[in-house]
């Protein structure tokens, strides 16, 4: 996550001595030149993990007894006993472990220029249609939409702040220059990181320690207990971000301003995509793939046209909006918290998460 919300920070934080240094054009020329390595980076060390496994067929099923039953006679007797403690009684008992010698296990690994191949073999019963459009119906599902939600709002804000400060820091009273003023970026950076530990370990231990609570049985729930942290902190950095600009306040205040919006960025995140996950583990995939691309569309509902919103209302009103935006949004997952268990049960029952 520290990685996706870099994009947000440190580009801006650079951008400002590039076009300082060698001109306003050239900020765009490296966003060309850095993507295409990426690009390419991505073609030569990212192999496809998309491959056309048969080796469950070909294994069988394991029985209830522990034994592994198979539709291939040579497997059985070109495999091994051994033997295997079970508890809590502690009796032995013998079952057959598969060897490599069965030919299911023996597939050549690819060459790397085999991996560099452009398309791949698809199991048959693939249709790309229907992978492209199957997260679609996944939006109904509470956890869903709340994940996306609240990642619009996250995202949102902090990008209303890289879009406006330059119009700020740049102007009277401040007149600073273009170097200077991506160094707004700086407390942001802070912010994801902060951002990144509360929604990362500290959600994981207190999750763990309400585990431990309720006699070891974990709730996907208690991540959203920690959502009170940037529930708190970005809408007072939203306010306080507001008020430092039209009051013309030191530019501390605008610092300290965009880095609690920013912890937003990475905190909200975590903790809504691994709430997703944990709640339909089974469509995770197709799940974080609508949560990712909503967001996106959601995002640029709210940005479009913030310069002539700041215009027309001013940065208390607007920034003042935005934070009672972000406290509804997040609100949400109060009733998630109280019943979304509840909600969990009923929705894996739909014909959406089964056929997926």
């Amino acid at each position: 996550m520290n990685s996706i919300s870099g994009g947000n920070t440190i580009g801006p934080l650079i951008c400002g001595f590039v076009v300082e240094s060698i001109g306003w054009r050239w900020h765009k020329w490296m966003a060309v030149i850095f993507t295409s390595i990426n690009f390419i980076a991505v073609l030569l060390f990212v192999p496809e993990t998309q491959y056309n496994r048969d080796i469950s067929k070909s294994l069988g099923s394991e029985t209830s007894a522990g034994s592994v039953q198979t539709s291939d006679p040579n497997l059985a007797s070109s495999s091994e006993l051994v033997k295997v403690e079970k508890s809590p009684g502690g009796k032995e008992a013998e079952v057959a472990s598969q060897t490599d010698a069965h030919p299911a296990l023996q597939i050549p690994k690819k060459t790397w220029l085999q991996e560099m191949s452009l398309w791949n073999e698809l199991p048959k019963d693939t249709n790309l249609w229907e992978m492209f459009i199957r997260p679609l119906p996944l939006i109904v599902y509470p956890a869903v939409m709340f994940s996306f939600l609240t990642y619009a709002v996250s995202l949102a804000w902090v990008v209303a702040i890289n879009i406006l400060n330059s119009f700020i820091l740049q102007a009277p009273p401040y007149n600073w220059k273009p170097s200077i003023n991506g160094l707004i970026n700086i407390p942001a950076l802070l912010g994801n990181l902060l951002g990144s530990v509360t929604g990362g370990w500290l959600v994981d231990k207190y999750s763990d320690w309400r585990a431990r609570k309720n006699n070891g049985v974990f709730k996907p729930e208690s991540r959203l207990v920690l959502l009170i942290i940037p529930a708190l902190i970005v809408p007072a950095g939203c306010i306080l971000f507001g008020y430092g600009v039209a009051e013309t306040m030191h530019w501390t205040t605008l610092f300290f301003g965009n880095g609690m919006v920013s912890v937003g960025l990475t905190a909200v995140p975590i903790i809504g995509m691994t709430y997703v996950s944990d709640a339909y583990l089974p469509v995770a995939p197709d799940a974080l793939l609508l949560v990712n691309g909503l967001k996106n569309i959601v995002a640029f509902g709210f940005l479009h046209g913030v310069s002539d919103w700041v215009a027309s209302a001013g940065y208390i009103n607007t920034f003042g909006t935005q934070a009672g935006v972000y406290v509804a949004v997040l609100a949400l997952a109060i009733p998630l918290f109280f019943f979304g268990e509840r909600i969990r049960h009923t929705t894996s029952l739909w014909k959406i998460v089964l056929r997926n």
